[in-house]
């Protein structure tokens, strides 16, 4: 079957009712485009060396359903034989360190804003390490009854249902339900209420805001990241750690827990590992 623009709405319909986000059909419907648009072949992208391995995967399963949906039990015995590397960041991702932090969460709070929603937006992200994609997707309804009840329940990432405390966050919650006229939280970013658009906005304010204080480099993840590395240092000591990390971001996986972490240094790990072979030796 041809990888055509009717095909490919056909196919996001089809990815929608098995379950797979808006987000993620989006995602696969890209990917294939990208994978189509080298003149090498269609599965070239994989084993040409030049996408980072958490880019590969997601490449790999675009094409992967696409064999699906299409019937195409050549292209799936290729995928099938297909090796890639471990999913390992290409470059490590540093938190921000805590006076820079803290630095910018009080620029966020104090500066002029020609959206007042979006302060409050760049703020879930920086106090709290939530997913941009997951804000903006928020209900209305399901920030009124965080704020009745005291549990913020949501849909996350893949369709996953994550529950947490709304008291950390229960001013800006409130702020953002003052607001009139929206569904979800992407309707206060952008009046078009396109994700795309939002999720742009979104970045370009987490950088900017970020600059005039003299911090570079950022984007809303790396909030995400900063607050995942803070939480964990918390805990030190705790041999349940990990689990605890894992179950307050709502990660899938402890793995994906692990590799957001990755600011400790191999340094730090010898230090470790020295220590412990010392007090054996002893």
């Amino acid at each position: 079957m041809e990888i055509s623009d009717k095909n490919l709405d056909e196919f996001r319909s089809w990815l929608l009712e098995r379950g797979r986000s808006v987000d993620t059909a989006s995602l696969y419907i890209s990917n294939l485009r990208s994978c189509v648009a080298d003149k090498n072949g269609l599965t070239h992208r994989l084993v040409a060396g030049k996408l980072a391995p958490n880019s590969l995967r997601t490449n790999l399963a675009s094409l992967r359903a696409w064999a699906l949906y299409s019937d195409d039990t050549k292209l799936a015995k290729r995928l099938s034989d297909i090796r890639l590397p471990p999913a390992r960041r290409v470059r490590i991702k540093l938190p921000l360190e805590v006076i820079e932090w803290k630095k910018v969460i009080k620029h966020i709070q104090t500066c002029k804003m020609t959206n007042e929603a979006m302060r409050h937006v760049l703020l879930l992200m920086a106090i709290r390490g939530f997913r941009s994609g997951d804000i903006l997707r928020m209900k209305r309804t399901e920030m009124e009854a965080a704020l009745s009840s005291g549990k913020l329940i949501y849909e996350g990432k893949g369709r996953k249902q994550l529950e947490f405390s709304a008291a950390p966050i229960r001013p800006q919650l409130e702020a953002l339900v003052e607001f009139e006229d929206w569904e979800r939280v992407r309707d206060l970013i952008s009046t078009s209420g396109n994700p795309k658009i939002a999720s742009k906005k979104v970045w370009r304010a987490a950088r900017r805001t970020a600059h005039k204080v003299g911090v570079f480099k950022m984007n809303p993840h790396r909030y995400r990241h900063t607050f995942a590395t803070n939480y964990l240092k918390e805990l030190k000591g705790d041999p349940q750690a990990i689990l605890k990390l894992q179950k307050y971001m709502g990660w899938e996986s402890m793995n994906t827990a692990a590799r957001y972490v990755d600011s400790v240094s191999q340094d730090e790990l010898d230090v470790i590992g020295a220590g412990l072979v010392s007090g054996l030796l002893e």
